[in-house]
């Protein structure tokens, strides 16, 4: 019985602590919610190419985790689930158990009524039978038609119905008692029964509410780990594509200036020779003099040729005129990542011009990045001008500072402008620390 009494207080303690890992598994599902949404939009900004990877990689991970304490979550609640199974069929069993003892108070109580109905008429003859012996006893006795033997054996047949009247009297009053007493054992018996049945079925229904939230989650995230994996099998392919990209455009430009060098160096030999040549046939007097040195020719190139700043340079229009919304080093994503360059907000359409005189290397649309230019500048520097909504130059073109490139387009799902980014080789720099920018951008 006792352990009946404890039965309507299961679990208490385990359901408070169950609800507060299912808040915190709730918690971090929210976080990593919002986490994909900015792994997501990484993915459309190419200055994010890098620590996106990264960064996916990590919240992959984290996904993973969550997934298997989720996993474990769940394992535990299916065993709390398991527990409250067997504690349902050990409280049917008491059930079981207690309409039996219903039935046989029921029972006991039927006897008892049956006992006092049958009591009741006994002390009523017996009381009436020993009223009139008295009755008669106390005539006799008046009357004296009887001897004092006689009275006396009346009187005592008296006292001893009186007596029996009393016994069951008595056992009339003890069975009322002991009904009373079966008849509120039932009810304090039957209260806890309800209160136990009630207390198992809210664990149940929170146990398999926490499950079907746990199956919900579980299927959140493995559905988000599947994504994640795509996303970052995505990210690195678009790196991929881009570095091969800048890695061909500086092997070409690295075999050009072979090329140069080695058109430099023919040339400067034809010149010694034809200069040897021409004193070989010089007359003597002429090689008794001293040779005037030609001036040297500076070697420039195409590539690096500079133009003086422009109208749009000194205005500050370069690379578009728009509003600085993210600078380069700026936390993305809630402080995990950072911007690999800068990020104008502009009017769509707007004009986008070359920061610094160079050569269009690059001038098409690549996945991740739009519609992007690519030029390429003097000292090994490049300046990348992503998500055009048109081009205005071709790959091989000379431009000037100020040139006009393209046309801005969108940034994002919401916003337009420029996405523009340095390069010095394959890695990306401040533009900050690039003098040609740091002339414009005053």
């Amino acid at each position: 019985m006792t352990a009946f009494f404890r039965f309507g207080f299961l679990y208490p303690a385990r359901s408070r602590r169950a609800v507060l890992n299912l808040g915190l598994i709730c918690l971090l599902g929210l976080l990593f919610w919002a986490e994909g949404i900015s792994g997501a939009k990484a993915a459309d900004n190419p200055q994010q190419l890098k620590s996106a990877i990264e960064q996916q990689k990590l919240e992959l991970e984290k996904t993973r985790a969550a997934q298997e304490k989720t996993r474990q979550s769940l394992k535990k609640t299916q065993q709390q689930l398991a527990e409250s199974a067997r504690a349902q069929e050990a409280l049917e069993d008491q059930v079981a158990a207690l309409e039996a003892a219903q039935s046989k108070l029921k029972a006991e109580a039927n006897l008892l009524e049956q006992s006092i109905q049958a009591l009741k008429p006994q002390i009523a003859d017996s009381v009436k039978l020993a009223y009139t012996l008295g009755d008669q006893a106390s005539l006799g006795s008046l009357f004296a038609y009887n001897d004092a033997l006689t009275t006396e054996r009346n009187l005592r047949y008296i006292k001893i119905l009186l007596a029996q009247s009393m016994d069951k009297m008595a056992q009339l009053d003890q069975a009322t008692r002991q009904q009373a007493h079966n008849q509120q054992s039932l009810l304090d018996a039957q209260a806890k029964l309800n209160k136990a049945q009630n207390e198992l079925q809210k664990n149940t229904a929170k146990r398999r509410a926490q499950q079907a939230e746990q199956n919900q989650l579980l299927a959140s995230l493995s559905s988000r780990a599947d994504e994640q994996s795509q996303h970052l099998a995505t990210l690195l392919e678009q790196k991929k594509t881009l570095d091969a990209q800048i890695a061909s455009l500086n092997a070409q430009a690295a075999r050009e200036r072979a090329e140069r060098k080695t058109q430099a160096q023919a040339e400067a030999q034809a010149k010694a020779d034809a200069a040897h040549a021409r004193n070989q046939q010089a007359k003597p007097e002429r090689a008794s003099r001293s040779p005037t040195p030609e001036p040297a020719e500076a070697e420039s190139t195409p590539d690096e040729e500079a133009s003086p700043p422009t109208a749009a340079a000194r205005s500050g229009a370069l690379p578009v005129v728009g509003k600085i919304i993210r600078s380069y080093g700026a936390p993305i994503a809630g402080g995990d990542m950072q911007s690999q360059g800068i990020l104008f907000a502009a009017p769509f359409n707007s004009p986008v011009r070359a920061v610094a005189a160079g050569k269009v290397v690059f001038a098409d649309a690549m996945k991740g990045w739009g519609n992007l230019i690519i030029v390429r500048h003097p000292g090994g520097y490049m300046s990348l001008y992503a998500h055009n909504s048109r081009l205005l130059v071709q790959t091989g073109a000379r431009v000037n500072q100020g040139t006009e490139l393209a046309l801005s387009g969108q940034i994002d799902g919401h916003e337009a402008g420029l996405y523009f980014e340095v390069r010095h080789g394959n890695d990306t720099v401040n533009p900050a620390r690039w003098a040609a920018y740091r002339a414009v951008s005053r």
